[in-house]
């Protein structure tokens, strides 16, 4: 039972850890917090979907978007 519970809580950990093939608009986060999640608080925090602040936001969870 204790080695079913490890696996299931692995699971989970590594699972929110990194954006593998998902379309996440461009972000990359290795250890990030969950990408839908991130968004969800930084836009509600920032009034905003973009711009440096929103960026600093979502950096703040582990996601940084690479340089144009």
């Amino acid at each position: 039972m204790r080695r079913i519970f490890a696996a299931m809580l692995i699971s989970a950990a590594v699972a929110g850890c990194a954006s593998v093939g998902e379309d996440n608009g461009g972000w990359t986060g290795n250890g990030a917090e969950p990408f839908d999640g991130a968004v969800t608080e930084c836009q509600a925090r920032e009034q905003q979907s973009h711009g440096p602040q929103f960026e600093a936001c979502m950096a703040s969870k582990g996601w940084t978007r690479p340089q144009r």
